[in-house]
């Protein structure tokens, strides 16, 4: 049997997306205190110190999940749900190329010059906190994770929105004006907890 691959269409919703990361002001509210709602409930770290001992957790400890276990987590549900729902052909032809397309989508714009380099915006803001080089905030990642619930959402209502979810990315939302609000803008950190324990 010969089975082909999807081509994945970026949608106009995903490029928007990609856009809204371009205008996100990085750090620019740093030190400023969080007091929006949350699809998740959270806890608020004010000690910049503390900030970087918990990014520098790779592993799960006490009852708190690390950062690489969050993204790991929600990559797993949009796997798992596609698997169940769809089968492992779908998975293998549409699902994975949307992963990949995504990707793309974003390096392209970089490779361009028309998009703003997200490892960049990572390696200045820790560099400007004095904070290790080594941590990862996975802001690449998380982009390209939200393009694929935007590309899915449309043929599976139910579709997890785990990325989405943390982002407060409503559907009424398209320009990024929450994104700067949340996601790793200063030495605060946002602890999340979900019915499995406390998430960073």
């Amino acid at each position: 049997y010969m089975f082909f691959k999807k081509k994945i269409i970026v949608t106009e919703e995903m490029k928007q997306t990609l856009q809204s990361f371009d205008e996100i002001s990085w750090a620019s509210c740093c030190g400023i205190p969080y007091k929006k709602e949350s699809y998740y409930l959270y806890i608020q770290e004010t000690s910049q110190a503390s900030v970087e001992k918990i990014l520098k957790h790779t592993m799960n400890y006490s009852d708190t999940v690390c950062l690489v276990s969050l993204f790991k987590e929600g990559i797993s549900r949009a796997d798992a749900f596609i698997l169940q729902t769809a089968g492992w052909r779908f998975y293998q032809n549409t699902f994975l190329p949307c992963v990949k397309a995504s990707w793309l989508a974003y390096e392209k714009k970089i490779m361009k010059g028309q998009g703003l380099d997200l490892n960049l915006v990572e390696k200045n803001f820790l560099n400007y906190y004095g904070f290790d080089n080594a941590i990862g905030l996975h802001l690449s990642r998380l982009l390209q994770y939200l393009l694929v619930e935007q590309y899915f959402r449309g043929s599976f209502p139910q579709f997890p929105l785990f990325f989405s979810q943390i982002m407060l990315m409503q559907s009424a939302v398209r320009k990024g004006g929450f994104f700067h609000k949340i996601f790793f803008k200063s030495p605060v950190a946002l602890n999340y907890h979900d019915s499995t324990g406390l998430i960073l």
